[in-house]
């Protein structure tokens, strides 16, 4: 059975809405169910359940009709996930609730990739997470001035750079066979959340055992960083640049944490996590504190990270556009302390020549 077009949707939807205006909840109820079970039965379970959710507003006390709706729909879910799709993601379904996976399987786009094809590019900005349902990817990352292959992906691995904490991606996606995949796109994970609360820290743990970049990159003994990375602690002050390179009047501050010559993290306090997106890939000047006077840096964000959940303090990470000498930021650094080892976002990152473009989402689309 084929499911309502937009067209028709969008007009039904219309109608609903005059008549629930109009005070004839009664037919805008009916009418309502009817598209809602329509769009079920055809397959169209994303405007089903966002339907079914208007359902509720239009007329919440109509508790038998919500209920007889939930459960066609639940049953159209059921029936339509691919056989393949449940084996390949065993160990998901026993992460997730049932109803958990049936929504997230029907947030997901699917597509079929050749052989040798770049899924996502290194530096890229794209808000998506992968599911791998067939096949094999090779995990790329950057060592100096070669590309290393530091892992390979089998169905069932769960990947993402950037919908969980916004970054750019440090590491490349290539097939080494014709995939499968799934995306789910920032939107989506977005919906997901505000109807399966906590199901995007549930996906996140799964990706983290699906593949620990840092450790990774430890195995293999490859060495990401172009410069030496130390820890400072100053205050300082951001301002958002525009276009023309000019600073906004609006001053925040914030806490340097470590600077290298082709980047530097500082710790920023963001209480509602949705506006953790608000800085990435935008250009900031910073003005640090040196003694009796003060020192400037401009760069593009490159991630946000979580530093502190306890205290919502988030980790903003710069990077230089062009490197830093090092009698610039010695100052900055805290005395007597060796470079730090952890891996940093903006090292990967520092001259990439699309960087801010890539974090604006203007990179090539991947080849799907």
């Amino acid at each position: 059975m084929t499911g309502p077009t937009r067209e028709k949707i969008t007009a039904g939807e219309a109608e609903i809405m005059d008549l629930a205006k109009a005070g004839q909840r009664d037919q805008a109820r009916e009418k309502l169910i009817e598209l809602t079970i329509a769009c079920a039965q055809g397959g169209d379970l994303n405007n089903a359940n966002r339907l079914r959710d208007l359902l509720y507003e239009v007329d919440p006390m109509a508790l038998r009709e919500i209920i007889k709706v939930n459960e066609i729909i639940e049953q159209a879910m059921s029936g339509s996930v691919d056989e393949n799709f449940q084996r390949a993601w065993t160990g998901l379904r026993e992460a997730l609730s049932q109803e958990e996976f049936l929504g997230l399987y029907h947030a997901l786009e699917m597509h079929e990739v050749a052989h040798g094809k770049t899924v996502v590019q290194l530096g890229s900005g794209l808000d998506a997470i992968f599911l791998l349902n067939k096949g094999n990817i090779n995990v790329v990352c950057r060592s100096g001035d070669k590309n290393v292959a530091c892992k390979v992906l089998e169905p069932g691995a769960l990947i993402s750079e950037n919908c969980f904490q916004p970054s750019l991606w440090t590491v490349a996606l290539v097939t080494l066979s014709p995939a499968s995949l799934g995306v789910l796109r920032l939107e989506r994970l977005v919906d997901l959340e505000s109807r399966f609360p906590g199901i995007e820290s549930r996906l996140r743990a799964f990706a983290e055992k699906c593949h620990d970049i840092p450790k990774c990159i430890r195995e293999h003994d490859l060495d990401r960083r172009r410069f030496p990375r130390f820890r400072a602690d100053s205050k300082l002050t951001f301002q958002v640049l525009n276009k023309d390179n000019k600073p906004d009047e609006r001053a925040f501050k914030g806490e340097l944490h470590s600077i290298s010559q082709g980047g530097l993290a500082f710790l920023l306090r963001i209480v509602k996590k949705e506006n953790r997106r608000m800085l990435f890939g935008r250009r900031l000047l910073i003005t640090v504190q040196q003694g009796s006077g003060s020192g400037r840096f401009s760069g593009t964000v490159v991630a946000v990270t979580l530093h502190d959940p306890q205290e919502h303090d988030y980790s903003i990470h710069l990077a230089f556009p062009q490197p830093i000498p090092e009698d610039v930021i010695r100052p900055l650094v805290l005395p007597d302390l060796e470079p730090l080892e952890e891996y940093a976002p903006e090292e990967q990152l520092e001259q990439e020549p699309d960087s801010e473009s890539s974090a604006r989402n203007e990179e090539p689309k991947p080849d799907m």
